[in-house]
């Protein structure tokens, strides 16, 4: 089977069940996070590893578990003393490992907490927004499900068809101006596309904004990831989803697109 076989029939699996969790919401999101998150854990540790860091992973799952629960408990305080008890609980254990790299076991930790466990656990608040009338059944964390998945087929590929100028080659050398500039311009489409056949009710500025989250921010994640694979020197995280490589090389633009959007519909409620 070839490559691009395997990345469609994965997309075919993969994609309902994600947006099946990610409408309904609540306690089937709240465990697709979780499951999320723990292979994207077992993914970090292998970048870890290749580093030559080794964090202390009960504390780090203590720490996820309790970021998990007090976002999905609106913020609950309890949980996040929970979360922070469990975070000095590592700094302690790290003085007295054998390891004697504190500096970069710590530092791979906390960016997996903030970079990682905290935007999917936001996935969690998306429900909350009072957003309903804006992006209609589907919600907004499922249109901006949409708007990356059709920003990252487009910049695949127009960029493997009509690709003549490097994007950024120090973090991928395949990656185009033209395929990313493909992807700004086709998740774009998405909001209009639902007000025409009348599924959401956008504000003007959703127009502009969400493919500017997507198209920019969410192809800078994907860029900062490809630096980081270098840099441990792997060219996928894993081989988890056949033809896509790792579920880090999936999920790497939602990471930083997820909290700015949150962010945004959290700021402009009309």
């Amino acid at each position: 089977m070839s490559n691009l076989s395997q990345r469609v029939l994965v997309a075919l699996l993969g994609i309902p069940l994600v947006v099946s969790a990610t409408t309904y919401g609540s306690w089937p999101l709240f465990l697709f996070v979780i499951l999320v998150q723990g292979l994207l854990l077992y993914e970090w540790q292998q970048l870890s590893l290749a580093l030559q860091s080794r964090p202390f992973l009960p504390t780090l799952i203590l720490c996820v578990v309790g970021i998990d629960l007090a976002v999905f408990f609106s913020f609950d305080s309890s949980f996040l003393n929970l979360a922070y008890g469990a975070f000095l609980l590592m700094l302690l254990i790290e003085v007295f490992r054998d390891l004697r790299q504190p500096l970069r076991n710590l530092g791979i930790s906390a960016l997996f907490l903030v970079y990682v466990a905290v935007p999917l656990a936001l996935w969690t608040q998306f429900g909350s927004l009072q957003v309903s009338e804006r992006y209609g059944a589907i919600g907004p964390l499922t249109t901006l499900l949409v708007a990356t998945w059709i920003c990252d087929s487009a910049a695949y590929f127009i960029g493997r068809t009509m690709g003549r100028h490097k994007l950024y080659a120090a973090a991928s050398p395949n990656k185009t101006i033209e395929g990313a500039m493909a992807g700004l311009l086709f998740s774009g489409l998405v909001l209009p596309v639902m007000s025409w056949c009348g599924w959401a009710e956008p504000s003007w500025h959703d127009f502009v904004i969400l493919p500017l989250i997507v198209g920019v921010a969410g192809q800078l994640g994907d860029l900062l990831e490809s630096l980081m694979k270098r840099e441990a020197q792997v060219k996928d995280t894993s081989q988890l989803l056949p033809g896509h490589g790792g579920l880090l090389d999936r999920f790497d633009s939602l990471l930083l697109s997820s909290p700015l959007f949150f962010l945004y519909l959290r700021l402009v409620q009309v």
